[in-house]
Order: C-alpha cells, then structure tokens, then sequence
C-alpha cells in the first residue's frame, strides 16, 4: 500500500499503486540533498515517476536536475508564491500520455463552459452538512462504490478519523439517510490553500449537479476560514470534474502526465485553480 513518510523534513507519498514518489510539503532547506535521496529511494522501488509539489524558489534545483514543470498556481503560498509541479520521468513510456486525444476533447469542452453567476441550489429532498466521525462508516460504502482504486487509503475507517482530527474536512448530501455524494477539503493553514479532493456520487444520482453544490459549499467555508488559493487534481478524462471546476470559474494550468493511480488505472491529472476572493 502506498504510504505517507518523512525524509529529512519533506514529506512525500509513496507506494506501487501509483508507482512513484509524490513530494507533498517540501522544506526548502532540504535541497539539494533530498533530490539525491529521492532518486535512490526510486530506484530502490523501482519507480518510474517522481513529481513534487514546490515553491518557485526551488526551481533552479529542480530544473538543474531533470525535472520539468508541468503545472503551476499563482499566490499558493499565502497568496504571494507560486507553487510549481516538478516532474521527472524514470522511464520514458511513463511520459507519454496515451490518452492525450480524449484529454485534449474534454478540456475543449470544460473551457467552452460559462462560468456560473448564481450559487447552486440543492433539491428540497436532500440534505448537506459536514461530515462527522458518525459518518464514516456511510464515507467508506460510498468511497467503495464509486472508486475501483484510489491514490489515498479512504476506504480506511483510521485514516479517515485521523484526517478529520487534523487537516481534512469532509462534507456530504444525503438523501434521508442514506450518504449520496460526498467531497473534502485538505486544508494548509500556514499558507491558506487548501486542495478541494475526494469528490464521489453514486452513479444514480450523477447529473443533478452535486459536485457543483458540494463546490460552492467549500469555496463558502474556504472564505469564513480566510484561505486565498483553493486547487483540485483532476482526472483528465472526467468530463464531469473539468467542467464542474470550469463552471465555477477555475483555471486550468497543466497535466500531470500518467500521475495517479484512480479507478483501477494509472490516469493523467489536470490542475485548476482559483483565488479565493471575499463575497
């Protein structure tokens, strides 16, 4: 199972799943150590990516050593740094994104969507609230449901409950009792941006616009807690997803070619983003 760890100061992400490393939160003092030490730990596994998430000012470090950039946010950090993805391909078919056509149609089609002026409303029969520890049994039946793989273990009742106690908030639409549609926000309070992630609706419930709700109900909740930057990663062949952010006028900055294992598969990931501004 892929994991979560420390090396140094940096924490990355890691495992077979998605067959590559992930730096998650990067100490600058790090470097230029950490590269070495990242690039032995992938050939120890065998890996065949490394991507990482970092501010502007490391750039030099990574560009010097065979990473490029494939993404990057504007204000990340506290609104006035930008974030950049680095990648570095260890095997040359891992670079080739096969799917490059069907990628290419669905951001033709999400950038040809109005960005919406009104707040989505939810039906009267449904319910939306932010979800408890109570809930998790009903995350796990929807999360399972919906997701063949996932890249983080939320089929897992402790890593939820841990993640509720510390940086992850979680909301959800229900439909009496029963849990139809849930979504979350992996909150950095230090640098007020938060990644707006693990969005899933059971398949009879698709096309009523509840990822759209679930999206103007985090961005709200983003505002009251004074975040500037909200982001997602998003599969890039989800026409679904793509347009839900472009509605919501978030911009599209780069692909994350053959990045994530998601749905059985390893998938390429588009990037949006948006700065949140006070209403």
């Amino acid at each position: 199972m892929d994991c979560i760890t420390k090396i140094r100061n940096s924490f990355i992400h890691h495992g077979r799943n998605s067959n590559r490393i992930y730096v998650m939160s990067l100490e600058i003092n790090d470097l230029p150590d950490l590269l070495v030490e990242l690039e032995e730990l992938a050939k120890k596994k065998h890996y065949t990516k490394i991507i990482a998430k970092v501010p502007i000012i490391a750039k030099e470090y990574f560009e010097e050593n065979g990473f490029i950039m494939e993404a990057a946010i504007p204000g990340f950090y506290a609104g006035k740094q930008e974030c950049c993805f680095y990648a570095k391909y260890l095997e040359n078919e891992r670079k080739i994104n096969l799917c490059q056509e069907q990628c290419d149609k669905v951001l033709e089609i999400a950038g040809g969507k109005k960005t919406i002026v009104q707040s989505p409303v939810l039906s009267d029969t449904y319910t939306f609230r932010r979800l408890a520890e109570k809930d998790i049994d009903k995350m796990i039946q929807l999360y399972q449901s919906v997701f063949k793989s996932y890249p983080f273990p939320i089929y897992d009742k402790k890593y939820l409950e841990e993640t509720m106690k510390s940086n992850v908030s979680y909301f959800g639409i229900f439909d009496q009792e029963y849990l139809i549609s849930a979504s979350s926000i992996e909150a950095e309070e230090k640098y007020k941006n938060a990644e707006l992630t693990d969005f899933a609706t059971l398949k009879k419930y698709r096309g009523q616009g509840l990822a759209l709700f679930l999206l103007a109900q985090m961005e709200q909740y983003m505002r009251e807690m004074g975040f500037c930057i909200a982001y997602t990663i998003a599969r890039s062949k989800s026409y679904s997803m793509n347009c839900t952010f472009a509605k919501m006028g978030y911009m599209y900055t780069g692909i994350l070619v053959n990045n994530t294992q998601i749905g059985g598969q390893i998938e390429s990931m588009n990037i949006w983003w948006k700065r949140i501004e006070e209403k």
